[in-house]
């Protein structure tokens, strides 16, 4: 797909990505607030333009491209290739579902604030 949004990538670019999964990795590590580490996961598990949905993207069209390589087809090599891209990529795709545990974690982390206002406005 050339355009626009490809024409200026670079191998920096992918490796920002992955320096900035990094940092989020070690901010999770930090152990913050569960309300402030909220904002850090929608973007990295959205079921339609999350992180892990992108990169299971990416090597879908990795496998795709290379196995659509006339010159590099068949041979043990390249079918072992296919199928290690194909089942990462699917694998992933699995992921999806955490977009849907969010609004869970939400529910509770709201339930919990409120049980103190609800405690407190009870005593007398």
């Amino acid at each position: 797909m050339p355009g626009s949004d490809n024409a200026d990538l670079t191998p920096d670019d992918v490796q920002e990505a992955t320096r900035t999964l990094v940092r989020l990795t070690r901010y999770i590590r930090s152990n913050p607030d569960a309300n402030d580490l909220l904002p850090y996961l929608v973007p990295l598990v959205d079921k339609y333009d999350g992180a892990v949905v992108r990169l299971s993207q990416t090597l879908h069209e990795v496998n795709r491209y290379f196995y659509g390589k006339p010159e590099l087809a068949g041979g043990d090599k390249l079918d072992y290739f296919w199928g290690v891209y194909s089942d990462a990529s699917e694998f992933l795709l699995e992921y999806n579902k955490l977009d849907w545990q969010l609004n869970a974690v939400r529910s509770e982390l709201r339930r919990e604030t409120a049980a103190p206002i609800r405690q407190a406005e009870s005593t007398p």
